[in-house]
């Protein structure tokens, strides 16, 4: 009885000491575990730390050198003329044929407030001269305003009729007369309405075509700034701004060139209207002139 109970406490115990001995090796690989893995953990930052701080130095230095050199070299200016000297061949050639179409403009203007004062002022004096019935008068300012014009063409026309008095004056021989002067003092209205309106084709073609060259400046610009990003492979701000100011300019030019245009047509479309209303009235007033003139002649 003695052996079998010790042989059974003795089991036990081994037993005991089996799961003991177990958890302290699970306990130990765990540990071994954890201290390996904190070791690799400090490894890897000691290894990244260096470069970092290698990689992060020179960084520095090279920032304090450009800031140094930014102080030491003075500041260039890069105004209009020097996007002009860098652009490219083909953008230049935009931007002086958008200079040219505004020079031009500027000049069609002075060309039109001349042309057009000289004519408002000799229609006034003629027709102040023809209400008032002063015949010298008229005879000496014809030539000079489009009313005289087409009073000479209307009085050509009645001292054909009057050569051809012999025949009765029937009421379609007169009809037939106010026709004519109509029609010729219209020709004249039409010759000097064409005369007044010259070069206004151009304005109007440069207020339209002009902002579509500068913007085909633009994009001829920003594609040589990306092939200049492509050919050096950085894509700063230094690289990239230069090409695109030259290509901006381009369209500033456009625009500067196209809406004086736009404004300087509208304005003396505006005037040619006037002067075409105002023909009218005269050319109806002379005939009704005329009229009147023959009625009191019967």
């Amino acid at each position: 009885m003695q052996s079998r109970s010790f042989s059974t406490f003795a089991n036990r115990w081994h037993s005991r000491l089996r799961a003991i001995s177990l958890m302290l090796l699970l306990g130990a690989g765990g540990l071994s575990a954890s201290w390996v893995w904190a070791q690799s953990q400090e490894a890897s930052v000691a290894s990244e730390t260096p470069t970092a701080v290698q990689q992060s130095e020179p960084a520095r230095q090279t920032i304090a050198q450009e800031i140094a050199a930014q102080q030491d070299v003075p500041v260039v200016s890069f105004g209009v003329r020097e996007m002009f000297e860098q652009a490219d061949p083909l953008v230049k050639g935009v931007m002086l044929l958008l200079v040219f179409c505004s020079l031009l403009t500027w000049a069609v203007l002075f060309e039109k407030i001349f042309v057009f004062t000289r004519a408002r002022r000799g229609n006034q004096r003629f027709l102040q001269a023809f209400r008032a019935g002063q015949l010298d008068v008229l005879a000496d300012t014809a030539d000079k305003s489009a009313m005289g014009r087409m009073w000479q063409v209307g009085q050509a026309e009645l001292k054909h009729y009057k050569s051809m008095s012999s025949q009765p004056a029937e009421t379609d021989r007169v009809n037939r007369l106010l026709q004519r002067m109509a029609l010729t003092s219209g020709i004249v209205q039409e010759r000097d309405l064409a005369r007044m309106g010259s070069m206004m084709g151009v304005l109007a073609t440069i207020g339209a075509t002009a902002p579509f060259i500068g913007l085909f400046g633009t994009v001829w610009g920003i594609l040589n700034s990306f092939a200049s990003i492509a050919t050096l492979k950085s894509a700063s701000l230094a690289v990239v701004a230069p090409g695109i100011a030259e290509a901006l300019l381009a369209t500033a030019l456009g625009l500067f060139a196209a809406i004086p245009a736009v404004m300087i047509f509208n304005k003396f479309a505006r005037d040619i209207n006037g002067f075409v209303g105002a023909l009218d009235n005269f050319s109806a007033e002379m005939i009704a002139s005329t009229s009147r003139q023959l009625d009191e002649g019967r």
